[in-house]
């Protein structure tokens, strides 16, 4: 960490540290910083690692009330360097550094320390999560590309994918870390899995046109050998915006994506591997003061594609693996269908109050296994449902203060393992950006 924070300074230090410019270049210092205190009526400890801090949502295990401090009500907190140079004929040369941080205790976003803290089943004693936050020193974006007012723009590197960019565009909440689980959990995002929420090795494409078109592409190059497509992924979006009126499809396919889960060892992970596929269409419009968004999307999990070469992954962002990979979770392909909408209303140009609520639901791929046994497995049919409320207010362009309130609930496959199968979650807080 020391070394990370050094080399952080010594870049801050060559780019003059906030803001520069010379000529047709510039460099700038830019930044979010986001915390707030949150009670949750069932959660486990908070733990440093992980990106939101308290967890707001039902969770396995937890069996007390917990009051703390959480990061990300609006947005996760994160510091960043950008800059550009213009090249003539409309073109510039882009880049961007950003890293999210714990805004409770100022340590790098890292979900998969979190698991690794925490042992499988109920021997888990803090929050923990999966994430595509892993203690990178950039680990929200590290790109460098091209742009054109014309042609659009490439990006080259560690990119946020397009499904990110899509849902936090339609969901009134932000994606909020405590009210919104697609905030919470990156694998609506990602296609399937959180790791995909921000992809490595990738090739990011945008465009917009004058009439209100809109298209982008993904790349991510898997890097495996002995294999073209192995931990590879594509995307694709297209969308239209009339005035007030906007849509937007994406479509996700992933191989060999990888989610992490607790281990029975201290310090490990268990993963398992599979290919996953999503489809999603969202629109809104904005009458006036009020704004309706929603949206769906489907979620496909298969086992994977490579399973000689998933068998050997030995780490997952520097983490041991415990014991061989899991490649046949999805023999019989699971499927998510994922329902939300939302209202946000403007009270005046600084207050302005949001509901939402999310679906999320499961199908039965236990090969039978539910129907002929009282015993709810986690393959077994089953829903995740949310409903959230929050009010923002406006002090400056950069200071906000919220407040709001979310409720979870699961049934079926998805409360296998629960102690209880709801939970409410409070919070307020405050948003500056610098």
């Amino acid at each position: 960490m020391k070394d990370k924070l050094l080399g952080l300074g010594i870049l801050l230090a060559s780019t003059g540290a906030f803001a520069q410019s010379s000529g047709s270049s510039s460099v700038e210092l830019y930044g979010v910083f986001d915390i707030g205190v949150g009670h949750s009526q069932y959660a486990l400890s908070n733990d440093s690692n992980f990106p939101v801090g308290i967890g707001p949502v039902v969770t396995h295990y937890a069996t007390q009330a917990v009051t703390g401090m959480f990061n990300g009500g609006l947005g996760g907190s994160n510091f960043g360097i950008k800059g550009a140079e213009d090249l003539g004929s409309g073109w510039k040369a882009t880049f961007k550094l950003e890293s999210g941080f714990n805004s409770f205790d100022g340590a790098l976003n890292n979900g998969v320390g979190s698991v690794a803290n925490n042992l499988a089943g109920a021997k888990q004693v803090t929050t923990n999560g999966d994430s595509s936050l892993a203690g990178q020193l950039f680990n929200r974006e590290a790109t460098v590309g091209l742009s054109s007012s014309q042609y659009g723009s490439f990006t080259f590197g560690r990119n946020n994918t397009l499904g990110y960019d899509s849902l936090i565009a339609f969901d009134v909440m932000g994606g909020s870390y405590v009210f919104s689980p697609f905030g919470y959990y990156g694998s609506y995002g990602g296609g399937g899995f959180t790791e995909d929420y921000r992809i490595d090795n990738s090739v990011k494409y945008r465009y917009r046109a004058d009439n209100g078109l809109n298209f982008g592409a993904l790349y991510k190059f898997g890097g495996q050998a002995g294999s073209t497509n192995a931990q590879s992924e594509w995307q694709f979006t297209l969308g239209y915006t009339n005035g007030p009126f906007s849509v937007q499809g994406l479509y996700s396919s992933v191989h060999d994506g990888i989610s992490a889960t607790n281990a029975a060892t201290p310090g490990d992970v268990a993963i398992t591997v599979a290919d996953t596929t999503a489809y999603m269409l969202a629109a809104s419009y904005q009458f006036d003061a009020l704004r309706v968004s929603g949206g769906y999307e489907r979620l496909d999990y298969n086992n994977p594609s490579n399973r000689g070469l998933d068998a050997t992954i030995g780490s997952v962002f520097g983490y041991p693996v415990a014991g061989t990979p899991s490649t046949t979770a999805y023999t019989i392909e699971k499927q998510l269908d994922v329902y939300f909408a939302g209202l946000s209303y403007n009270f005046t140009p600084a207050a302005t109050g949001a509901i939402a609520y999310y679906d999320i639901h499961q199908n039965d791929y236990s090969g039978g296994a539910c129907a002929a046994s009282d015993t709810v497995s986690s393959k077994c049919a089953g829903n995740n449902k949310f409903w959230s409320l929050m009010g923002t207010y406006k002090f400056s362009k950069r200071t906000t203060v919220y407040a709001g309130y979310l409720y979870s609930e699961v049934d079926g496959g998805y409360a296998s393992g629960f102690v209880h199968d709801n939970n409410n979650f409070f919070g307020t807080g405050i948003r500056h950006a610098f």
